[in-house]
């Protein structure tokens, strides 16, 4: 697929994750930078609420479901808008959305180089573990018309429920997205998420943070495009899709918490609004992810506290004591609860019991937040000094003062991470560096944005001192002028936002990776391959060989479409002995229970060195093996159709 071609998927996937929500939104009554910034979150929730309801109900999945849902939520808004007041209280001001369209586009812009440059194709495929199960997840969702969360673990055989937000996105893009669909809407979707969703949430917590302010709203796009660790080591890594679909959500839904901390100065937002805007944006953070819940967690606590120090001191004052001791006793049971749940909870050891090689020393790990250079990354240092420019100057103002800590708390959760194997502080999210640092950003952009602002204030007070003609009053240029000046300073020392090394890291996986999971010219067997079996096959193979892919690809049916699972005992039975279908009856007992008719065999691609790579010797060397006919080589994957198993062939034996 071309660029211009994929691009129309790119709007595409950027519609699906605004417009659901923007329409809920105006009819709640948002206006401006709010109803924007609500718009992914809102949407999301709204596709994957109905993805849920759906499955309950028996709905084939598609289209017509969440827009369905959509008219029906935005009809109760307005219902309820009748007999309540508007949620709005101060609107955007003259330039506002205009400064924020500007670095909307602007953010656009450089994100759609960078991936142009970083993918090298819209529809390449990415190279990395979790790719299989995410590109195949779609595909089942679009074979069995089911985009549940309770079922889509159903792929691995998974009795546990799945995050279906992302999946359930995607499956709604893909079948406009050519031949490759499910590769393309994942990798535009991916995009949309990094340079529309991302962006447009930041604005929401920026606008609730500072207000009005023409030349935030201006930054804050930009800013968020420029991290490293969020949103581009999230498009590649793993490829954690989901965990990017949830990380970008969290900002919404951060200054929901604000406006219920009452940290919003004649917000635009009064707190039963941000009460309802927070149980939309924690489950809808959840579909993504529950690694981004956890993170939530850690974040809110901080404007929480904020908040609830300022009520108690007032109440204090008031001689309140029982509200008091009850506002006490509620913070510190939600607190304590908190942390039994994410650090001792028994339900979650299988999660905290990953464990990765320490990459970093303490020093380091605290340099490499300081930098925004996390995970080994090159050091930004322009945007790196506005986050600590913000910093200073958010310690000035007792309503944006909880950023300083909240962002300690993710810098010191990376380095635990980093530095550690395995850390009760960091289980929850798999002790799992790259994850930590994805969470860094959520606050280290608002802080940027804020010492954008305190860097444009003393290049306007610097530019009034200077000598006037006598009898004309010393005026400094307008705020967003200065802004503008530097945001363009900043692209130009960072290389617009750092874009070449983001799209360098882009390249490692879809280009130029170290670990393969489909070897040159593999894609177009595969492809070819699904053009010579029936619709309905099912077809074994080594996922570790990256045959997995024909699933995605040409919507045949693989019997193991991920690189672990939890396999059944005829999949195990064909995985282990296959090659023996013609001597031994049991296999073929386990060909019939799960359908299969065809085989694809090859050599071990990504991760070859891993032993569970070897635990699939049934599906080696059956060129050798009878009752195997061969239907398509191209000297290292073959196709065949088991014959083993055939009425006629079981009666002749």
């Amino acid at each position: 697929m071309s660029w211009p071609a994929a691009v129309e998927v790119l709007l595409l996937a950027a519609a699906w994750l605004l417009l659901p929500g923007l329409a809920v939104g105006l009819a709640a009554g948002l206006r401006g930078l709010v109803a924007w910034g609500a718009a992914p979150v809102l949407s999301v929730g709204l596709i994957s609420g109905s993805a849920l309801a759906g499955g309950m109900l028996g709905v084939r999945w598609g289209a017509p479901v969440p827009i369905a849902a959509t008219v029906l939520v935005a009809a109760a808004a307005l219902g309820v808008r009748r007999y309540r007041s508007s949620p709005a209280r101060e609107g955007d001001g003259r330039w506002t959305v205009p400064a924020a369209v500007a670095g909307s586009l602007g953010a656009a812009g450089i994100g759609l180089m960078t991936a142009v440059r970083g993918m090298g194709r819209p529809d390449a495929v990415s190279q990395t573990f979790d790719a299989s199960f995410h590109y195949n997840a779609v595909a089942r969702i679009l074979a069995t018309g089911d985009a549940s969360a309770t079922t889509l673990g159903g792929l691995v055989n998974s009795p546990s429920p799945y995050p279906a937000g992302w999946h359930a996105t995607v499956s709604l893009i893909a079948p406009h997205a050519g031949a490759t669909g499910i590769v393309t809407a994942s990798n535009m979707t991916a995009l949309a998420v990094a340079i529309v969703a991302w962006p447009a949430s930041q604005l929401l917590l920026v606008r609730l943070l500072v207000g009005r302010s023409a030349s935030a709203a201006l930054a804050t796009p930009l800013l968020a495009v420029g991290f490293g660790a969020f949103p581009w080591a999230l498009v590649t890594y793993g490829a954690l899709w989901p965990n990017l679909l949830g990380v970008a959500l969290m900002p919404a839904a951060v200054g929901a918490v604000l406006v219920l901390a009452g940290l919003v100065h004649r917000g635009p937002l009064r707190r039963r609004h941000g009460l309802v805007l927070a149980v939309v944006a924690v489950p809808s953070v959840a579909f993504g992810h529950p690694n981004a819940v956890f993170g939530l967690a850690v974040i809110a606590a901080w404007p929480l506290l904020w908040g609830l120090a300022g009520d108690v001191v007032r109440r204090l004052r008031d001689r309140r004591w029982f509200t008091v001791v009850l506002l006490v006793a509620v913070a510190s049971t939600t607190l304590y609860t908190t942390y039994w749940v994410m650090v001792v909870w028994p339900g979650l050891d299988g999660i905290r019991g990953y464990e990765w090689t320490p990459i970093e020393t303490w020093r380091s790990g605290a340099l490499s937040v300081l930098t925004s250079s996390p995970n080994g990354g090159t050091a930004a240092w322009a945007i790196s000094l506005l986050v600590v420019a913000g910093a200073v100057a958010s310690l000035r103002r007792s309503r944006t003062s909880w950023l300083v800590p909240a962002w300690a708390t993710t810098g010191a959760l990376y380095v635990v991470a980093a530095v550690t194997a395995s850390s009760p502080w960091t289980g929850v999210w798999y002790n799992d560096s790259p994850r930590l640092a994805a969470m860094v950003p959520v606050v280290a952009v608002p802080l940027a944005a804020i010492g954008t602002l305190a860097v444009a204030g003393v290049v306007r007070r610097a530019v009034a001192l200077l000598p006037r003609p006598s009898g004309r009053v010393a005026v400094g240029p307008r705020p967003v002028v200065v802004a503008t000046a530097a945001m363009l300073a900043l692209l130009v020392t960072s290389g617009g936002m750092y874009r070449d090394t983001h799209a360098a890291n882009l390249a490692d996986i879809y280009q130029y990776p170290a670990e393969t999971l489909l070897r040159p010219g593999q894609e177009d067997f595969l492809i070819h391959a699904g053009d010579l079996l029936p619709p309905d096959a099912v077809v074994a193979q080594n996922p570790w060989t990256g045959n997995a892919l024909l699933w995605s690809l040409t919507g045949r049916q693989v019997l193991f479409p991920h690189l672990t699972g939890v396999w059944s005992p005829e999949q195990r039975m064909i995985a282990e002995r296959l090659r023996d279908a013609a001597s031994d009856p049991a296999v073929c007992t386990a060909v019939h229970a799960t359908g299969v008719g065809y085989a694809l065999t090859g050599p071990l691609t990504l991760w070859s060195w891993d032993p569970l790579a070897r635990t699939f010797p049934g599906l080696d060397d059956l060129q050798g093996a009878p009752g195997f006919e061969l239907m398509a080589d191209d000297g290292e994957t073959r196709l065949y159709r088991i014959t083993a198993c055939d009425p006629h062939q079981v009666t002749e034996s």
